[in-house]
C-alpha cells in the first residue's frame, strides 16, 4: 500500500494549481489520522512541519475533518484545501491536501471555488493512478513468479534428455537436486510406495525438518489422503494451530502433490516442507510443485508398461544394470526369470484384445503377489514377463519359479462367461558376473523359456551352459552381436517389391520396402534368418530406425528426379518400435524434415502386433496420420477376432493374409474369407491388398472379387532399391 501511494507523482499537478492560485503550492497525501504518505516537496522536506510551516507537528485536527471541510486557514500567510479520497478495493481513507503560501495575493472567492473543483479532479486522477500502481505492482510480482516458473520449466526441459538417459533412481534424484535452487523450502521429498523408495534433499533455507516425521506421514496419513483425493494438498500452519484434529498430523507447512499412473492410481507423492515460521506457501509454489511432479511422472511412466503398470523393457534393463553392478562389487546373488504365457494367442483370438489385455493385467498381478518387495517384475513383450530375484539361493529360486508356475496354472481366466485354462513357460538363469552384457543374460533366460515351451509348456527350465537343448538355440543368440555390428558397418540394404493396382482407374505405382542383410561375401541374407532374433532380443527398434532413415533418403532422391510421380512406398514397423519411448517423435521428425509429401508414405503394421498393443497402436497411428501419412494393416485375417477390433484402428489399407490368398483356387473357405475381408474393407472405405499372389490364375480370381491391389512373386520379386 505505502509503495503504491508513494509512487504517485504529485508534482505533475502543481503547474495547473499555481496557474489558478497565482501562489506557491504544495500537494500532499495523508492517512486518516495524519500520517504523511506522499508530498510534492523534495524528500528532505517531507514532514508536516515543513508543509504547513508551523511549530506544531500536526497543526490539523484530522479527526474533526469531514468530506465537507474543503478550506482551512492555517495562518495569515498559509491556507489549506482538503479533499477526502477513498482508494483501492478496500476504499481506504486518505486526505489530499493543497497548501498555498500567500506571498503574492489573497485567495479570492472565485479562485477558492475553482481550486476546490480542481482538487476534486486531481483526486479522481490520483485514485486512477493508485489503481494503476496497484495493478502494475501485482503484475511485476506475478512476472517475477512467472520468471522463476519459466526458469524451472526451461531448466527441466533442457535436462529432459540427460535425465531420460539415466536410471530411474538417479534421474529422480537429479531432478530433485536441480529444483532446490528454485524452491525455497526446508525439504523436498519424493515417495514411491510400491518400491518403498524415498528420495529427499534438504533445501537452502536452513530449516530444521524432522525426517522421521516426514517418512511416517508419507507412508501413512498422506498416502491415504492421496489415494482418496488424487489432488494437490496445501497446508499452511502456524504455531498457534491445533492440527491434532486433522488427518494429516504433521507440524510443518507442506505442499503434497500426487504422481499418477496412466490408470489414475497413485504412483508416488512429491512433498515440499517448510517450518512453521516460514512464509506461507502460495499458489505459485503450488504450480511449481505441480510442474516438478509432471516431470517426475514422465520419468516414471517412460519406464512403465502402460497396460499392466509393471516395469517395461527400459525400466527392467536399468534394474538389471544395477543388479549386475552389485553382483560384481559385493557378490550378491541375483536370478533372472523369463516367463511366456502358453495360451495367450488362443484367448486373444477367441475373445478379442480386451480379453487379452485383462488376462495380461491379471497374470502380471498374480506373479507380482508371489514376489518379495525388492524383487522386480516387468512386462517384456506381448505375452512375456521378466522377473529379477534378489538374494535367493539356487534351491529357493527353483521353489519360487515352480510356485509362480503352479499359481498361473491353477488360475482360471473368465471373460464374458467363458472360462479358460492358463499356463506359463518359465526360463531361469543365474546373473553371472562374467556375463558380457545384459542382452546376453536376457538371451539365456529367453532361450531357457523357449526350451520349456517347446517341451510342452507349463514347466520351468533352468539354464545351464552345457545343456544340449539350449545349445540348439545358440545360433539365435549369435545374431545379437552380428545385427549390431551390421548396423554400425552399414551392411543392411533395402529391397522393394511391386504392389500392382487391379482396377483400371488406378495407375499409381506402389512398392513395399524390405530389409535385407549383405554378408562379408556380398551374399544377401533373408530376413527370416535375423528378424526372429531381433524381435526376441529387442533389436527391432534399431532396425526400424535404420530402415526409416535410409528409406526416406532414397525416396528424396526418387522424388527429386520425378517431382510429379505418384509413387507410394510402404515401410514396415515392429511392435517394439511404436511402443518405444521417443520413437513416434523420431518418425514424425524424420518424415517432416525429409520434405517428402507425407501422403506418399505408408507404414505397415501386422495385425498380431496391432492387436497385442491395441490402444498404443491406435494412438500411434493417429498421431502419424495427423501429419498426412497412411497406414496398412498386414496379415489381416490371421486372428479369429480380426473384424471386431478393425474399427478401432485408423488404417487406410488391409493386406489380406497370404495364407488365404495362395489357396484361393482350391479352398472355398479361404476364397470366402478373402471375399469377406474385401467387402468389409469396401464398407469401411479401405483399400485391400492381396499378398502371396504367385500366378495369373490367382490374380484373375482376385480381380473378380474386386480386390484393389496384388503383391507377390507372380507380380514381381523383391529387387534392390
Amino acid at each position: 500500500m505505502e509503495s503504491s501511494i508513494g509512487a504517485i507523482n504529485l508534482e505533475r499537478y502543481l503547474p495547473f494549481i499555481e496557474m489558478v492560485s497565482e501562489n506557491e503550492c504544495t500537494l500532499a497525501l495523508f492517512g486518516k489520522v495524519g500520517e504523511l504518505y506522499n508530498s510534492s516537496h523534495s524528500s528532505q522536506q517531507r514532514s508536516p512541519e515543513s508543509l504547513f510551516n508551523t511549530d506544531t507537528e500536526y497543526p490539523v485536527n484530522w479527526s474533526s475533518l469531514s468530506a465537507n471541510n474543503h478550506f482551512i486557514e492555517l495562518s495569515e500567510s498559509r491556507v489549506l484545501f482538503v479533499e477526502k479520497l477513498e482508494l483501492g478495493a478496500t476504499q481506504q481513507e486518505f486526505w489530499l491536501t493543497l497548501t498555498i503560501k500567500l506571498a503574492v495575493s489573497q485567495i479570492t472567492s472565485e479562485q477558492k471555488t475553482r481550486l476546490i473543483k480542481l482538487l476534486q479532479t486531481i483526486g479522481i486522477c490520483i485514485a486512477e493512478d493508485y489503481t494503476t500502481n496497484i495493478s502494475l505492482k501485482g503484475m511485476a510480482e506475478e512476472l517475477g513468479v512467472r520468471y522463476e516458473e519459466l526458469n524451472l520449466l526451461y531448466g527441466l526441459e533442457d535436462n529432459n534428455e540427460f535425465l531420460s538417459n539415466r536410471n530411474e533412481h538417479d534421474a529422480l534424484n537429479q531432478l530433485l537436486q536441480n529444483c532446490t535452487d528454485y524452491l525455497n523450502v526446508g525439504l523436498i521429498a519424493l515417495f514411491i510406495p510400491e518400491q518403498d523408495l524415498i528420495i529427499h534433499h534438504v533445501g537452502l533455507n536452513d530449516a530444521t525438518i524432522d525426517l522421521d516425521i516426514i517418512l511416517k506421514n508419507l507412508r501413512g496419513s498422506l498416502l491415504q489422503w492421496m489415494k482418496t483425493n488424487h489432488d494437490t494438498l496445501v497446508i499452511n500452519r502456524d504455531t498457534a494451530t491445533n492440527w491434532s484434529d486433522t488427518s494429516i498430523d504433521i507440524p510443518y507447512k507442506i505442499i503434497a502433490t500426487p504422481l499418477l499412473k496412466a490408470s489414475g492410481n497413485i504412483a508416488g507423492i512429491l512433498l515440499l516442507v517448510n517450518s512453521l515460521k516460514a512464509q506461507d506457501f502460495t499458489n505459485s509454489d503450488r504450480k511449481l510443485a505441480e510442474v516438478l511432479t509432471t516431470e517426475a511422472t514422465k520419468l516414471i511412466r517412460e519406464r512403465r508398461d502402460k497396460l499392466t503398470e509393471l516395469f517395461n523393457r527400459k525400466g527392467f534393463y536399468e534394474k538389471m544394470e544395477l543388479a549386475v553392478d552389485q553382483v560384481r562389487s559385493s557378490g550378491k546373488e541375483f536370478w533372472l526369470i523369463f516367463l511366456d504365457l502358453d495360451q495367450f494367442k488362443h484367448i486373444n483370438d477367441v475373445s478379442g484384445h480386451i480379453a487379452g489385455d485383462k488376462l495380461l493385467i491379471q497374470v502380471g498381478s498374480l506373479i507380482k503377489k508371489q514376489l518379495k518387495k525388492n524383487d522386480v517384475i516387468a512386462r517384456f513383450g506381448a505375452d512375456e514377463f521378466a522377473v529379477l530375484l534378489e538374494g535367493y539361493s539356487f534351491a529357493d529360486v527353483q521353489i519360487k519359479a515352480e510356485e509362480i508356475r503352479r499359481v498361473i496354472h491353477q488360475f482360471r481366466f473368465v471373460y464374458e462367461s467363458k472360462m479358460y485354462d492358463t499356463a506359463i513357460s518359465i526360463g531361469v538363469v543365474w546373473v553371472d558376473p562374467t556375463a558380457e552384457s545384459i542382452s546376453e543374460l536376457l538371451s539365456s533366460a529367453d532361450v531357457a523359456c523357449r526350451v520349456a515351451k517347446e517341451n510342452g509348456g507349463n514347466r520351468v527350465h533352468i539354464y545351464h551352459s552345457s545343456d544340449q537343448q539350449l545349445l540348439i538355440h545358440e545360433d539365435h543368440m549369435q545374431w545379437i552381436g552380428r545385427i549390431n555390428k551390421s548396423l554400425e558397418n552399414d551392411h543392411f540394404v533395402l529391397y522393394r517389391q511391386k504392389i500392382l493396382p487391379l482396377t483400371t482407374d488406378n495407375n499409381e505405382e506402389h512398392y513395399e520396402l524390405l530389409i535385407r542383410l549383405k554378408d562379408e561375401n556380398g551374399d544377401i541374407i533373408s530376413p527370416i534368418q535375423f528378424i526372429p532374433a531381433a524381435e526376441r532380443y529387442g533389436l527391432m527398434a534399431k532396425l526400424d530406425r535404420w530402415v526409416i532413415k535410409t528409406a526416406l533418403a532414397k525416396m528424396v532422391s526418387v522424388y527429386a528426379k520425378k517431382p510429379e510421380t505418384t509413387l507410394e512406398f510402404s515401410i514396415n514397423l515392429s511392435g517394439q518400435s511404436f511402443c518405444e519411448p521417443g520413437f513416434q517423435e523420431y518418425l514424425i521428425d524424420q518424415v517432416i524434415s525429409s520434405g517428402i509429401p507425407p501422403h506418399r508414405i505408408c507404414f505397415e503394421m501386422t495385425e498380431t502386433v496391432a492387436v497385442s498393443n491395441l490402444s498404443q497402436a491406435s494412438d500411434f497411428m493417429q498421431a502419424v496420420k495427423e501429419i498426412g501419412c497412411k497406414f496398412s494393416l498386414d496379415d489381416f485375417g490371421s486372428g479369429m477376432s480380426s473384424f471386431t477390433y478393425l474399427k478401432n484402428l485408423p488404417v487406410d489399407y488391409l493386406k489380406i493374409d497370404g495364407y488365404f490368398v495362395k489357396t484361393i483356387l482350391e479352398n472355398k473357405i479361404d476364397r470366402a474369407m478373402v471375399e469377406s475381408i474385401n467387402q468389409i474393407g469396401q464398407v469401411m472405405g479401405l483399400k485391400t491388398i492381396a499378398e502371396f499372389v504367385e500366378n495369373d490364375a490367382i490374380l484373375s480370381e482376385l480381380k473378380k472379387i474386386g480386390v484393389d491391389y496384388a503383391q507377390g512373386y507372380g507380380i514381381g520379386k523383391p529387387e534392390p532399391f
